[in-house]
């Protein structure tokens, strides 16, 4: 993994070459899910069928286990971001976006702790990354596109992000990593561990 510590508009780490190859290549070849985007409001709470590595998805599917361990190495994670992650559960979601879908900007949940938005592939030659924001109101700059790049951040209340509306073909296929307060978060069935 190649990563490079940005300050502004707040600080992240920019990612190139996430996964090694051969988990990235099981990423890719995942066939697309059924979930419905018949509905978009710029966030994905609305969106039915959303796929998850679970435990009980990882038991079903066994091919993305080690997709789901290799991004639950904590003490990794934690060396590569300075962040705390002990006792923390692995929330992944794969993801096939759509158009229209796009992500209204935002700032995380306080216990979601750690963000990673990792690009997977794409159909579309446009940039289909993640857009940073200074706040809500002030976009700052679009990342740079990356087959197996992306973006990790500690969660604060200044991380404003999102994926702005863009009209775009085919499949955008990311991963958004997150790793959840088991105290706080009530959905264990999305998380692995």
């Amino acid at each position: 993994m190649i990563k490079k510590s940005k300050s502004f508009p707040w600080h992240h780490y920019e990612l190139q070459n996430f996964f090694p190859n051969d988990l990235l290549k099981v990423l890719q070849e995942e066939q697309l899910n059924n979930a419905d985007y018949s509905e978009i409001t710029g966030f994905r709470d609305v969106i039915k069928g959303r796929t998850f590595l679970g435990n009980q998805y990882i038991e079903n599917n066994p091919h993305l286990k080690p997709v789901a361990e290799f991004l639950n190495q904590k003490d990794f994670f934690e060396e590569q971001f300075k962040v705390d992650l002990q006792g923390k559960l692995l929330r992944a979601e794969l993801i096939w976006d759509r158009y229209p879908f796009f992500h209204d900007v935002h700032i995380d949940l306080p216990c979601k702790n750690l963000t990673m938005i990792l690009n997977i592939c794409k159909e579309d030659e446009q940039n289909l990354s993640t857009d940073l924001y200074l706040t809500k109101d002030i976009h700052v700059k679009k990342l740079d596109w990356h087959d197996n790049g992306g973006v990790a951040f500690k969660i604060t209340d200044k991380k404003w992000h999102g994926f702005a509306p863009i009209e775009y073909k085919g499949i955008r296929k990311i991963m958004i990593i997150n790793y959840v307060d088991p105290d706080e978060w009530r959905d264990k069935e999305q998380c692995f561990y």
